[in-house]
């Protein structure tokens, strides 16, 4: 019987290993894009994607073909970096559940990130420390965020924090006058009822 002593020794061991090691895989998948972002060419950076949030945050299941399209429009656009909370983490088009896992997805339908209008952007809240938008909920109002597109990089200082039913659109309402950044992640981490926003405006830009 000690076979099975044994078996179930390693069983154990691979169930306990495992959030982890999947935690380390998306942190890879993260860091990879991050580094091809520096290297990657203009021609190959705007794609779309048409999931929507509430899928994402429930982590709804979904059609493999689904899935695979996914993989087809993705692309890095930029990348976005919070000092307060030693953040920084490549955004790319479409926030769909695959963008999700590795990066933030700058959602379909919100203005072009930089330009005129309300621009959304959405990312989980990872259970590792300091990962995604887990940390979101320590910035202020006054703290700055920073978004480096291929041709700008982009200063928005924090005006205030919300927390919204899913059901409510009105952080995402255009803004005709001054380019706002939106950031939505889910509250609480767990079985999310909630979306906790981060609204910020436009404070600086810098051409590259």
């Amino acid at each position: 019987m000690k076979w099975l002593a044994y078996l179930l020794i390693i069983i154990g061991i691979t169930t306990m290993s495992y959030p982890k090691a999947k935690s380390m895989y998306y942190s890879y998948q993260e860091k990879q894009l991050l580094e091809n972002w520096e290297s990657a060419s203009a021609d190959s950076l705007i794609q779309q994607s048409s999931q929507q949030l509430d899928d994402v945050f429930s982590e709804k299941k979904r059609p493999k073909n689904d899935e695979k399209q996914d993989k087809v429009k993705s692309s890095i656009i930029g990348k976005m970096t919070i000092n307060k909370i030693d953040l920084t983490i490549p955004i790319m088009e479409g926030a769909s559940m695959q963008n999700l896992k590795v990066a933030a997805g700058h959602m379909n339908g919100t203005a072009p990130i930089g330009e005129t209008g309300n621009a959304a952007i959405a990312a989980h809240r990872s259970y590792t420390y300091g990962k995604q938008f887990n940390r979101l909920p320590e910035v202020e109002s006054g703290d700055l965020i920073q978004v480096e597109t291929t041709q700008k990089i982009l200063t928005y200082k924090i005006t205030e924090k919300l927390l919204v039913l899913p059901t409510d659109l009105s952080v995402l309402k255009n803004n005709k006058n001054e380019s706002i950044l939106t950031l939505i992640t889910c509250h609480p981490m767990k079985n999310p009822t909630h979306r906790y926003i981060v609204k910020a405006v436009l404070y600086k830009e810098e051409v590259l």
